[in-house]
């Protein structure tokens, strides 16, 4: 009995001396870098005394045997070198390289939101952040090793997608407009909704130059456009396409609220459904209403007819503006006069001096100075003139019978005929 004491005593001891051995082989390693790195549920071990083997012969000038310290100032003067960070952490630890792909399963690539304007309006699609493994923070928290076995989350890098968030700040309303025509009068109308749906859901991106009648284009007969009343040579006629001018002078207006200042050109007549100084003409081939988009991002149009109603409104959307915009003018007219003809070869219609019809619909000379006002909040910061415009004067000219309607003598007769 005493002989086994003395043996499990023998036994005790030199398991004690393993332990402590052990213990202190660990001790006599600070400059070991051991750990765990984990990453959903995933981990993996990191030994630098196992992935410097191949290098051994070479470990001192390799650095393997310096601490945390000295790994750390050998790796920054590598790089002050002009060395690569992949390259000094490889050399400084060997299979960094290998163990960073181990985590190969958390990269996500980045991807931006995106918009896409139509006809309907805006649709937005959402997107997601890119992410990794960050090599250079992974590096660093694994030189804090000092020879102790580390449990690690990996760490994550990421790059920050544009979000549906952002898009819907820089697809604000800036400007809109609204004109009225006569919907009684079919091709007017007609133009007018083919003009605007041409219109409608264009994207113009920053940068790049808006034409209307590059998008519009000709508007002939073999394209769809009807006659209807056009103004040449400061008299109003017909002409296919009667009815296009309102809507660019629309979308101008809608321009001009969103900080936008296009170029355009006035009718020789004043407009009847915007104020002076505010139309913008467009003829084919001639007069166009054209803008640099230099707002930083894309601009949208929306343009909508109201056939019922007799509208047609234009909005514009982008980033917000810096400023609520209004538009002014100052003007002086010249009443147009009213010029009487008989012509009965012309007008044999025309009999008597109460058969009246209008020929040439009278237009007022106009001076006007147009103006755009800038606010921020209710405080005017700037009153900007941009235009000044002379529109020509026209009289109003009617065509009249010659004869006096002759007068029945019996009232009676009259009631009886009736």
């Amino acid at each position: 009995m005493k002989k086994l004491l003395t043996v499990a005593f023998a036994l005790a001891v030199l398991a004690g001396v393993f332990l402590f051995h052990t213990a202190s082989a660990q001790q006599l390693q600070p400059w070991n870098v051991v750990a765990d790195v984990s990453c959903q549920g995933k981990t993996f071990h990191y030994d630098l005394s196992k992935e410097m083997q191949p290098y051994v012969e070479n470990c001192n000038n390799r650095g393997f045997f310096l601490g945390a310290k000295g790994k750390q100032n050998l790796a920054e003067n590598l790089q002050a070198q002009g060395l690569p960070f992949d390259a000094v952490a490889e050399y400084v630890l060997p299979g960094f390289d290998n163990f960073v792909k181990k985590f190969s399963f958390v990269n996500v690539q980045k991807k931006d939101a995106s918009v896409l304007f139509d006809k309907e309006g805006f649709h937005y699609k959402k997107g997601n952040d890119g992410v990794w493994a960050d090599r250079q923070k992974l590096f660093e928290m694994l030189l804090k090793s000092n020879g102790k076995h580390l449990s690690l989350q990996l760490p994550l890098a990421t790059d920050k997608a544009v979000t549906v968030q952002e898009l819907q700040r820089n697809t604000v309303k800036k400007g809109s407009f609204t004109t009225s025509f006569n919907s009684a009068n079919a091709n007017r109308c007609h133009n007018i909704a083919k003009a605007t749906e041409s219109l409608n859901g264009i994207t113009v991106p920053d940068g790049e130059q808006f034409s209307f009648n590059d998008i519009v284009g000709k508007r002939t007969k073999e394209r769809g456009y009807l006659d209807a009343k056009v103004i040449v040579d400061g008299n109003y006629t017909d002409g296919v396409g009667g009815g296009v001018c309102q809507v660019s002078t629309t979308l101008y207006n809608a321009l001009l609220l969103s900080e936008i200042l296009p170029k355009a050109c006035q009718h020789s007549l004043v407009s009847s459904y915007v104020m002076a100084g505010f139309d913008a003409m467009v003829s084919d081939g001639g007069a166009d209403l054209t803008f640099v988009n230099n707002t930083g991002s894309a601009l949208y149009i929306c343009g909508k007819v109201n056939s019922s109603q007799g509208t047609v409104t234009f909005t514009v959307y982008g980033v917000p503006n810096a400023y609520r915009v209004e538009r002014e003018n100052s003007e002086t007219r010249e009443p147009f006069g009213v010029v009487e003809i008989v012509d009965p070869q012309k007008y044999p219609e025309l009999v008597y001096t109460d058969q009246t019809k209008v020929v040439v619909n009278g237009s007022d000379g106009v001076r006007s100075q147009s103006f755009l006002c800038f606010y921020d909040g209710e405080k005017l910061v700037e009153r900007k003139l941009f235009r000044k415009n002379t529109y020509k004067k026209v009289d109003k000219v009617v065509a009249r019978g010659s004869l006096e309607r002759p007068c029945l003598q019996n009232p009676q007769d009259a009631t009886a005929e009736g």
